[in-house]
């Protein structure tokens, strides 16, 4: 309750500053900044983009009170985020350091597409003296005494964007479903769009695909790879001179290069933040079969699969290092292969300089960083003998087998010839065969990458290896097995038992392609198993006790 003073009081009124009081944008002029937006680039979104520009230029050209600060435009840009708009959070600092009086848009839903974003943006104009007009509303924000209808109107424009967004997401996945395949060539090397817009095969692009699978098979480390590549000056798809090793593990991982297509990989969770999450189940996938053309044959693509599978098992080569994973080394081919058969730890490459004589030895890691706390009776190895034992190991595989089966596959190759009804053991000796010429193909490649030869001969080789295997198929289901023709080879190949080729020297990329594990049994003794599951015990010669 009020009470009244009973003596008049004198009263004296400080007016306000003037310069605190809140403009009438209708009664001086004004500088305006008109704002425009399409969500996508679609010929019918840059009609309308360009009519926008249109139109506000006219618009302010024609007002004598108007001056336009400048044409503020985001193109194809979704207006549900603020963050992935540049034209429009420069436009709000612009604003804010005085710049402009008066935004004008063509409506709430080209300003913004979140309730939430829109109310922070407006009352941050609003704080500057800064009025936003939607002109389909017919709204000036600077005269609105609440913000109610305001929300309601940024509301309703952000559940048009999320019906939008739902419909557009289920026509995607209807498209999945029947297997519509979408191709980004601005990111994915060896393919361009074709004249008929079907993906047809890079000439350019394509031997670097394949030379990036090729290098990787011989046992070099990502990093090996993106070296090589940038000191050749190949660029990626993107233009990009710098590689990375995600880069090329994705290339590797890749199923668009043997022809095939995995939709729905990834998708996007929220409708407000846009970012990309992996498809970890959360919704189907759908794999497309031969969809395009294939860089990589399936059997060199899921070679490098089981090796990527082999690498990131690894144990790690340290204790102290913070994870149990290893990483693969491509520097020295032993390091991934050789193991202590008493703790299981790897074995390590290290110096000695005894009486300054500098020598390469093989360490057990446990023994190297614990001592004989671990492991007691490991032994350490010298480098030349470690060398000699495995090439005499490899030596010893090729006088047992390689030699006879290389020349029994050539011979029933021969004998096959080109008939329908070649054995069961002559479409395998033919496979064997090519599959042999492609790696030697993909070697070759990664040397002369301009040669067009090599793909065409590698296109040759995929479609005769594809009709084998159907030929394959076909023999198996009929029972076919050729029993004549099997012991005309085996007649053959008993001649060449006592047949053998020999290898001279250490050789890192055979060793790799052909070992899978050596474990050090002691000083003496190696058990070096090898890729197509035979096992040597290897003796180690001491060439020092030897030249003795």
């Amino acid at each position: 309750m009020s009470v009244q003073p009973k003596n008049p009081r004198r009263i004296t009124v400080t007016p306000a500053d003037p310069k605190y009081l809140e403009k009438d944008i209708r009664k001086q002029h004004l500088r305006v900044a008109p704002y425009c937006r399409v969500s996508t680039g679609s010929e019918e979104q840059q009609t309308s983009f360009t009519a926008q520009m249109e139109y506000f230029t006219r618009r302010i050209a024609d007002n004598k009170d108007w001056t336009m600060v400048k044409m503020y435009a985001d193109r194809g840009i979704t207006g549900t985020s603020a963050k992935k708009r540049p034209e429009f959070l420069k436009m709000i600092r612009d604003a804010e350091k005085g710049k402009i009086d008066l935004v004008i848009t063509k409506s709430v839903s080209r300003f913004c597409r979140n309730t939430l974003d829109g109310l922070e943006y407006v009352r941050r104009l609003k704080k500057c003296g800064v009025g936003v007009y939607f002109e389909k509303e017919n709204t000036n924000t600077l005269y609105m005494d609440n913000e109610m209808i305001l929300t309601f109107m940024m509301s309703q424009a952000q559940s048009e964007s999320e019906s939008l967004s739902t419909n557009v997401k289920w026509g995607f996945r209807k498209r999945f479903a029947n297997g519509v395949v979408y191709y980004h060539y601005d990111t994915l090397l060896g393919y361009r769009k074709g004249p008929a817009g079907e993906p047809e095969i890079d000439p350019e692009e394509a031997p670097v695909v394949r030379r990036v699978f090729a290098r990787f098979l011989m046992g070099q480390s990502f990093q090996q790879i993106c070296d090589g590549l940038m000191a050749d000056g190949i660029k990626m798809a993107t233009g990009s001179s710098k590689w990375y090793g995600s880069t090329v593990k994705s290339i590797l991982q890749n199923e668009k290069y043997v022809g095939d297509a995995v939709l729905q990989k990834t998708f996007s969770e929220d409708l407000f933040d846009r970012q990309r999450v992996k498809n970890e189940g959360q919704l189907p996938k759908y794999y497309v079969h031969d969809c395009h053309p294939a860089i990589i044959d399936r059997a060199t693509f899921q070679r490098v699969q089981e090796e990527l599978a082999r690498r990131s098992s690894l144990r790690k080569t340290s204790s102290k290092t913070k994870t149990e994973q290893g990483k693969h080394s491509g520097k020295y081919v032993l390091s991934g292969l050789l193991v202590c058969s008493e703790c299981g730890s790897p074995y390590r490459r290290v110096l000695w300089m005894p009486g300054g004589e500098r020598r390469y030895v093989w360490r057990c890691i446990n023994r190297i960083e614990h001592g004989k706390r671990i492991c007691r009776h490991s032994a350490t190895l010298e480098e030349p003998e470690l060398q000699a034992a495995v090439t005499s190991a490899m030596n010893e595989l090729f006088r047992q087998r390689t030699a006879r089966e290389v020349l029994a596959q050539c011979v029933a190759a021969a004998l096959a010839g080109t008939g329908d009804n070649a054995s069961l053991s002559a479409v395998e000796a033919k496979l064997r065969a090519l599959q042999a010429e492609q790696m030697d193909l993909l070697q070759l490649a990664m040397q002369d990458l301009n040669g067009t030869e090599y793909d065409e001969r590698l296109t040759q080789i995929n479609d005769a290896m594809s009709g084998l295997l159907t030929r394959k198929t076909e023999l198996i289901q009929a029972g076919h097995t050729g029993t004549e023709h099997d012991s005309r080879v085996q007649a053959i190949t008993d001649t060449l038992e006592g047949t053998g080729s020999a290898i001279e020297g250490f050789n890192d990329g055979m060793v790799y392609q052909t070992v899978s594990s050596i474990k050090v049994l002691d000083k003496e003794r190696l058990a070096i198993r090898f890729k197509d599951g035979t096992e040597i015990e290897q003796e180690i010669i001491n060439m020092r006790r030897a030249s003795a």
